[in-house]
């Protein structure tokens, strides 16, 4: 699969942000427009549905199709987004006890179609979180669950993910601050009966 290049449409961030906060700094103004013009799309091979389709997994993360089913209990869009996948794309023969498995013309559709309508748009709301963090930085607001696995998604990709936080998403809190050795002395111990 070819890699899809994934970036904002100039301006649909940052004009946001500068109605809401107009008096922003020029250091934010400019990881804002470096936010927009980060390529997210290899986040996009990590979610080929080919893997759900052979090997029943969709993403390379065995962890996210069972957090979907998990978050999928409290979130609409999640209960969808399972029942869709598992009641279209996959095939369950009952003489074999297997999944069948697909043409590839039919996993290339499927790709297309989860792209387009799911993967893509969660990416595009992971942009606009990230600008919300950046632009209320005190404010500790929580992505939704289809996002945050575009988050965890996003973290597994460690090269990227450390490249985006030192030049996009500074200061954020997930980054892992540098703590001496000699600090982790004065933690408190939990003590266990």
């Amino acid at each position: 699969m070819d890699k899809i290049k994934l970036v904002a449409e100039p301006g649909a961030l940052l004009n946001k942000c500068l109605a809401a906060c107009p008096g922003m700094d020029d250091d934010l103004r400019k990881r804002l427009r470096m936010l927009e013009e980060y390529d997210m799309g290899f986040l996009l091979l990590g979610m080929s549905p080919r893997r759900l389709l052979r090997d029943g997994r969709l993403f390379d993360n065995e962890q996210v199709l069972p957090l979907l089913l998990w978050f999928g209990q409290w979130d609409n869009h999640c209960r969808h987004w399972a029942a869709e996948v598992i009641k279209q794309w996959l095939v369950f023969n009952r003489s074999r006890g297997e999944f069948e498995g697909v043409a590839d013309e039919k996993a290339i559709e499927f790709r297309d179609y989860f792209f387009t309508k799911y993967a893509i748009p969660l990416i595009e709301e992971f942009r606009q979180y990230v600008a919300l963090t950046m632009l209320y930085p005190k404010d500790h607001d929580a992505p939704s669950g289809p996002v945050d696995m575009v988050w965890h998604s996003f973290i597994l990709n460690t090269e990227q993910y450390e490249d985006f936080g030192r030049r996009v998403w500074v200061g954020a809190e997930h980054m892992a601050p540098v703590v001496l050795e000699e600090d982790y002395a004065d933690i408190p111990a939990v003590n266990n009966p």
